[in-house]
């Protein structure tokens, strides 16, 4: 059928005749070189740059890998597309007459490059793929191994997501070309006429027809054949998708996805053929319409196809739900347990029996001595009051941890010192300064978890700079920080310029970087390389470097690990270890996926590992990638495409692996999981009868999510104390605990998770009951009342929620912290509830020992003690006094010690 194009035009007036000019030579080619060979050269510089960085850390193998992988990747996916459209470049030119076959064949180039360029992101893919490691575990549906879904899916659909790419710019390439070098045939002109009333004579329509050959038609039939096959093995694989979609009650393929979407989509697999096979033979049978009508009837079977699977749904499986669907969800669950590493889950039940008293919290002494009493929150701030010495240090994170000291398992909470260049003065940040001189932090501060000063303030195990340590196991012998968490840009050592190492007095002292990291800056190519790289022109003119001066890049130790293996994912709470006297950060590492057939998806997760734990020298930057759970298919195929990167957990200082801690982040995953999916009773797990959650509970005023805490505990059944993770659970809708689940970190069982079960049939309090009884506690309420006023602000602290024998201990920090600018938080009572009874002291003993019937605690901190009071005269002697000196403390703006004195007199005067 030719192709008519109709169009008005004005005609005009003949122009003279012009006279031909000569065009002048064309110029600014060497403009363009000049831009190509900058890009060039910071392209390559880059390389270069990374390549020494890599080989610094011992590492050259893995960016080889990757950097190879890159560049045939998108090397072979260009010279495929140019082939490609090449090929059918040659044949227009065969078949029709290009006007000028450079400018096709220089888009042709064009696009070929940009589609290498972004195909060499998928580097990872083709890897992955040639080194699957099977899982032992097949889906139902489809019968295949899971490594078929996470390892290779993803190259079957790389690669035909390439093909229809190619195909596309091939048919639209050939489309223009023909229609380009297609004669027109000119026809008559004629006038128009609207009604009785004509139109201008200048103004009139050409009608122009543009013919295509025979061959430009069975060639334009021909590429839209091999779309058509690529269409059917589109639908062929979009069956495999079905395992993690979603609809209605389940997760993967339902009874829906079953019985209509699967045979749509294969009966769409062999129209599509049948439709590619009538394309690709119209040469012989030159019959349009066949071929359009063939192509149209798959859009025509797709979207009533997708019609009558929305109708199935509504109609039929949704009023019938439960029984069409329940093989689907026991798939659902079983698959959804293993992707989360929760098929194992020890599920105990805990009966409680109140029953506590002076003797079992004796036997439980070494869980009470390491109950953590400080909040990391107000704890930073006292950190960064007591501890930081000058603006530009910096407390970025308090980190919780266990140390042997002296034979003893004991928790503490850890903060390292860095250096913050950004709190220099403004004037301060130069080059020199941010570059050469400031360079890194120093030391940590180290504080036990319940321990509390006279004044509320924690007892420092590790302070000051250098720092000095009560304890040998906690020494520090390398406390300097070149890499962590708040150290970003890059330095160079070993330069002429003073090196700050840490105030002293009214002086500085100095240092010279003495580590293993940095790239030497020998020679004027890697001067000229880095210049490039990082920006910095002072790399190439500075006097103050020398030849042997180091350039240390990635100094964040997050930014290096992902630089080093970023086909991971990492926990955003890196935690720093003293161990040998040296400084180390370690971060949990995840190996992850989103195509686990018949698995609930989170954040556009369904599977994931904790599998290797990563470790980073604070002083000589090394990274090294310990492989901690060896049974996960995925590290293992890592593994396979990069040898040298990982070490089997044996590898790792046996000193290092007393500090593993299962990660925070994957245990609130595990938790939300758990909590709908330990419903395994398809019936239940439909109705959703008995979903779990985390509690809510007060931090200072705010309603807020309860997270999960570290603890040294003894678990029912262990013969020893352990460092794991709790959290409570409780049932969804309601505030009483229902459970409480655990995790490991002790390696010889690290991971294990535990769930302990209550009975249904009896009460056991969640945290926001608990915090409901302090608010309605009076003397609480009053206390708080009187510490509000006056520029005071209460801070209620972490609800703790201990396990201990058979029954529960609830624990709550209170903190009182002054309005003033740079006041300390001080941890002023401690609040313990155990069954029915509550009470507030000012520490944790003193409230276990009321609450277990020992001898009322006396004042430590007052400087008069309570007297006895046995007769109405004593008492209202007692009162008046202890009414003098809180007028006192309060003319003398101490509130804290108003209200203290304020709270002794309303004992008294309650015991008459």
């Amino acid at each position: 059928m030719p192709l008519t194009l109709i169009f008005i035009k004005q005609l005009s007036l003949p122009r003279p005749m012009e006279t031909p000019t000569t065009q002048p030579p064309r110029k600014g080619f060497g403009f363009q070189f000049v831009i190509l060979g900058i890009f060039l050269a910071a392209a390559l510089s880059k390389i270069y740059a990374d390549w020494l960085w890599f080989d610094s850390l011992g590492y050259l193998s893995v960016f080889k890998t990757v950097l190879f992988s890159k560049i045939l990747v998108g090397m072979g996916v260009a010279a495929l597309f140019f082939a490609f459209l090449a090929l059918n470049l040659f044949f227009v030119q065969k078949n029709a007459k290009l006007g000028n076959t450079k400018i096709y064949f220089s888009v042709a180039v064009a696009v070929s490059i940009v589609a290498g360029f972004f195909s060499s992101s998928f580097w990872f893919t083709v890897p992955r793929f040639l080194n699957e490691i099977p899982f032992g575990f097949v889906d139902p549906l489809f019968k295949k191994d899971i490594g078929f879904y996470m390892m290779s899916l993803p190259f079957y659909q790389f690669l035909l997501t390439l093909a229809l790419i190619a195909t596309f710019a091939a048919i639209v390439t050939v489309f223009v070309a023909y229609l380009l070098s297609t004669k027109t045939k000119k026809m008559v002109k004629q006038t128009l006429q609207d009604g009785t009333e004509a139109i201008d004579a200048e103004q009139s329509i050409t009608k122009l027809t543009l013919q295509y050959s025979q061959k430009g038609k069975s060639h334009l039939a021909a590429l839209l054949g091999v779309l058509l096959v690529l269409f059917g093995a589109y639908f062929f694989i979009k069956r495999y998708s079905l395992l993690f979609g979603h609809r209605g009650a389940v997760y993967g393929a339902g009874f829906t996805d079953t019985h209509v979407v699967l045979p749509l989509y294969t009966v769409l697999v062999v129209l599509s053929f049948a439709a590619a096979a009538v394309s690709l033979s119209y040469a012989w049978h030159q019959k349009g319409r066949l071929l359009l009508g063939s192509a149209f009837s798959i859009l025509v079977l797709f979207f009533g196809g997708m019609l009558v699977t929305g109708l199935v749904q509504v109609l039929y499986v949704d009023p019938n739900e439960f029984n069409l669907e329940q093989p689907y969800l026991m798939e659902n669950i079983k698959h959804t347990l293993y992707a989360y590493k929760l098929s194992d889950v020890e599920i105990l039940d805990f009966p409680v029996s109140y029953n506590l008293g002076a003797k079992e919290i004796a036997d439980n002494k070494q869980m009470i001595d390491n109950i953590r009493l400080w909040d990391w929150r107000p704890l930073l701030t006292t950190y960064r009051q007591l501890q930081l010495f000058r603006t530009y240090y910096d407390f970025v994170d308090v980190d919780i941890d266990r140390y042997m000291l002296d034979g003893e398992m004991t928790q503490l909470m850890t903060s390292p010192r860095e250096m913050d260049q950004e709190q220099l003065d403004a004037k301060a940040k130069t080059w020199v300064n941010q570059r050469l001189a400031y360079t890194h932090g120093y030391g940590v501060v180290t504080s036990p978890v319940n321990a509390i000063s006279k004044e509320g303030l924690p007892d420092l195990f590790v302070q000051d700079i250098p720092p000095k340590a009560k304890f040998k196991e906690l020494e520090i012998k390398e406390p300097r920080i070149y890499f962590g968490e708040q150290t970003t840009g890059f330095i160079v050592v070993d330069t002429k310029a003073n090196e700050f190492d840490y105030p002293l007095g009214n002086e500085n002292v100095f240092t010279t970087y003495n580590g293993t990291d940095g790239i030497q800056l020998k020679g004027l190519l890697r001067k000229a390389v880095y210049s490039i790289s990082l920006g910095s022109l002072n790399l190439m003119v500075s006097s103050a470097l020398k030849p042997e001066s180091k350039v240390i890049l990635r100094r964040n130790i997050m930014d290096r690990v992902r630089t080093l293996a970023p086909f991971m994912e990492y926990d955003d709470d890196p935690y720093i270890v003293i161990d040998d006297g040296k400084l180390y950060w370690m971060i949990d590492a995840y190996t992850y996926s989103s195509k686990f057939p018949y698995s609930e998806r989170v954040a556009g997760v369904n599977y994931i590992r904790n599998s290797v734990k990563v470790v980073v020298d604070a002083y000589h930057g090394d990274v090294a990638f310990y492989v901690i759970d060896d049974a996960d298919p995925l590290v293992n195929n890592y593994m396979a495409v990069f040898p040298a990167l990982f070490k089997p957990f044996s590898e790792m200082p046996s000193g290092l692996q007393q500090h593993i801690r299962y990660p925070e982040d994957l245990f609130q995953l595990q938790n939300f999981i758990y909590g709908t999916y330990h419903m395994k009773d398809p019936q239940v797990f439909y109705n959703k009868e008995d979903v779990w959650q985390t509690p809510q509970e007060i931090y200072d005023r705010d309603t807020v999510d309860m997270q999960p805490y570290y603890i040294i505990l003894k678990l029912p059944g262990e013969e020893k104390e352990d460092f794991i993770m709790i959290t409570p659970m409780i049932p969804r809708g309601k505030d009483n605990m229902i459970a409480w689940m655990s995790a490991s970190s002790d390696p010889d069982k690290y991971g294990k998770l535990e769930v302990f079960k209550f009975s249904k049939q009896e009460l056991i309090y969640g945290p926001m009951q608990i915090e409901a009884r302090i608010n309605q506690d009076t003397d609480i309420a009053q206390l708080f009342t009187l510490w509000g006023q006056q520029g005071s602000q209460v801070i209620r602290g972490n609800m703790i929620v201990i396990p201990i024998e058979n029954s529960f201990l609830y624990i709550e920090p209170v903190y009182l912290r002054a309005s003033a600018s740079g006041a300390l938080p001080q941890l002023k009572r401690v609040v313990v509830a155990y069954g029915d009874q509550l009470t507030m002291q000012e520490t944790l003993n003193d409230a276990l020992n009321v609450l277990f019937g020992a001898e009322k605690p006396q004042k430590k901190d007052e400087g008069a003690q309570t007297p006895s009071t046995d007769t109405v005269a004593q008492k209202f002697a007692a009162a008046s006094r202890l009414y003098e000196e809180a007028q006192a403390a309060l003319q003398q703006g101490d509130f804290v010690l108003y209200a203290e004195k304020i709270e002794e007199m309303g004992r008294i005067l309650k015991q008459s």
